[in-house]
């Protein structure tokens, strides 16, 4: 993997070179980036029976290759619009799962489960984020700005995880342990709307340009889709708003006067909410709905690295 992002930045890194060499950039209205990184991106999916848990699922990818795309247009010297598109790909995914069975559970604490499974086969089907997002500009001299934005981001990822270990109750706690099929057990998604605002700053030193920014919001909802394959078992689950931050930060070095490499780093935190649950037999088709049942989060922080070039 090394050696394939090293790659691509040197294929970067002299495409844009050739292109800030042989096209005349004057006005510097339009500004296009490419990046690549890796990411990882935690999820959590809850059930709950009234205050008490009932099951809590844990779904990560570690070392995700992050693949990202920007373009930002300067509306007027004051304000200007800007999108970006992140997709990931592969990464060492795992996913635990709790169950908190009444009558066999020990106690509500992480270590109280009554049944556990684990998948150490978990794979990310996708993941894919993005944002659209209006600035303006409230401060600037020679070397520094300081400006505001508003926008909205989208994000959609799933997991689907094979096989595993388990350890459930049957006659008494913990008293059944075994290895799960190999085939498809759990499929996870969420879908993640956001509306944000925020601050962005950033500061010029010669050649380099140290810039960073925080957001903060609110979703209108996480929606989430779990299919349990194993016991025809599907839930729709609707989350109330969570509170949302987004920090990044960049340092950018100009290779040209009109391209520059750059390295950056992000995080996104959407916090835990409950919402309501509605479950269905996919083997008989029988829906019940549960009120205030479910809960979810979700969590990524990223490092990349690319090219920007002016227009």
């Amino acid at each position: 993997m090394r050696i394939s992002l090293l790659s691509f930045a040197c294929l970067l890194a002299s495409t844009s070179i050739s292109l800030a060499d042989e096209a005349s950039f004057d006005d510097g209205r339009f500004t296009f980036g490419g990046s690549v990184g890796l990411m990882n991106i935690n999820a959590t999916e809850h059930v709950y029976l009234g205050a008490d848990k009932a099951s809590l699922l844990e779904w990560e990818s570690k070392g995700v290759v992050l693949y990202s795309a920007t373009a930002a247009a300067l509306l007027t010297p004051e304000w200007s619009l800007k999108a970006t598109v992140d997709i990931g790909t592969n990464g060492d995914g795992h996913m635990v799962d709790y169950d908190w069975v009444p009558g066999f559970y020990i106690d509500q604490s992480m270590d109280g489960w009554s049944d556990r499974s684990i998948s150490p086969d978990t794979r990310l089907a996708h993941y894919f984020a993005g944002s659209i997002e209006i600035a303006r500009q409230v401060y600037s001299d020679d070397s520094n700005s300081l400006g505001i934005n508003a926008g909205f981001k989208y994000s959609d990822v799933k997991w689907n995880s094979y096989g595993g270990t388990y350890i459930y109750s049957d006659q008494a706690t913990r008293d059944d342990i075994g290895v799960l099929p190999d085939g498809l057990g759990i499929s996870y998604r969420q879908k993640i709307p956001v509306a944000f605002v925020g601050l962005d700053g950033s500061t010029q030193m010669d050649r380099f340009t140290l810039s960073g920014g925080a957001k903060g919001g609110f979703t209108f909802g996480i929606q989430d889709i779990d299919n349990h394959w194993l016991t025809q078992s599907q839930t729709h689950d609707d989350m109330d708003p969570a509170p949302v931050v987004m920090l990044n930060v960049e340092a950018a070095y100009k290779v040209t006067e009109t391209a520059s490499f750059y390295i950056g780093g992000s995080y996104e935190k959407v916090f835990h909410r409950r919402g309501d649950m509605r479950q269905m037999d996919t083997d008989t088709g029988a829906i019940t709905n549960y009120k205030n049942a479910a809960g979810a989060s979700f969590e990524t922080m990223a490092v990349k690295f690319g090219l920007k070039g002016t227009f």
